[in-house]
């Protein structure tokens, strides 16, 4: 259920004003009043229909953000439609990391668009199975988590890296695990690894550019998430604090540290 950027602006106009009048009401001027909305700020989230992507959008929205959430199936996005139809700011755009031109056409239909936040959250996390233990690999399923876990989200960030320079001021946060290279110590996880190591390194590079070019670019470790059917431990972070924590690391991110991997609980600011 892709929204049409007609639908958007007409609900994103009816909301503007009914702020604005809520404004005048205050004694707040006419024209400060219409330009309170074109004050927000934006976020585009991959991954949106559930877990992790799902708790960004509803975060973003409670403090005010345009929030675009994509998801590869936005028809069977049952709860992020029904909390998209009750936020004005909430838009749902098929974007499938898998499928380049999808991507494509969502950048260019928000052409001009500046957008602050840049979130990817999207991946394909499995195992372990046998598909991805050495003797018995799926050079198949190989293709697809690469293409899913590093390419798809190399070509979200290219793609929208015009959007993030109009920003003045945009972000990327592309999440990773704790459990990536090292981290988890048993056969049948080997593409899932892989595919994460890959894309922290290039988030590197990507930092250099954006130092360069005045975007803030950086890696997070949500955490230990029940966000696969696992039942809650004591060893789990609870999903609203790890993306309550992530959202404050990505506010107190420096451009001087592109391209460094941070944890839900850390402090930029204090160098943690």
């Amino acid at each position: 259920m892709s929204r049409s950027i007609h639908q958007q602006g007409c609900r994103g106009a009816a909301w503007g004003w009914a702020l604005a009048i809520a404004l005048l009401l205050a004694g707040v001027p006419f024209t400060a009043a219409l330009a309170a909305d074109d004050a927000a700020r934006t976020v585009l989230i991959t991954g949106a229909n559930r877990g992790i992507g799902f708790e960004f959008a509803r975060q973003y929205a409670d403090k005010g953000y345009r929030v675009i959430a994509t998801c590869r199936n936005p028809d069977g996005a049952d709860e992020l439609n029904a909390f998209a139809a009750k936020h004005a700011r909430v838009t749902v755009e098929r974007l499938d990391l898998m499928d380049f031109e999808s991507i494509e056409t969502v950048a260019q239909r928000y052409e001009g668009q500046p957008i602050d936040v840049l979130i990817n959250n999207a991946a394909l996390m499995r195992g372990p199975d046998k598909e991805q233990t050495f003797g018995t690999l799926d050079y198949q399923e190989f293709d697809r988590f690469f293409h899913t876990n590093v390419r798809g989200p190399l070509k979200v960030t290219e793609s929208f890296w015009p959007h993030l320079q109009a920003s003045g001021q945009g972000t990327v946060a592309t999440l990773t695990t704790g459990q990536g290279r090292e981290g988890i110590p048993v056969q049948g996880f080997s593409y899932y690894k892989a595919s994460k190591a890959a894309i922290d390194n290039f988030q590197l590079d990507i930092g250099r550019k954006g130092r360069r070019e005045g975007i803030k670019v950086m890696v997070l470790m949500p955490g230990r998430v029940a966000t696969h059917g696992e039942k809650p431990t004591s060893f789990f972070v609870p999903i609203e604090d790890s993306v309550a924590g992530m959202i404050r690391v990505i506010d107190t991110h420096s451009i001087k540290q592109n391209g460094k991997t941070w944890r839900w609980k850390d402090d930029p600011a204090g160098g943690s």
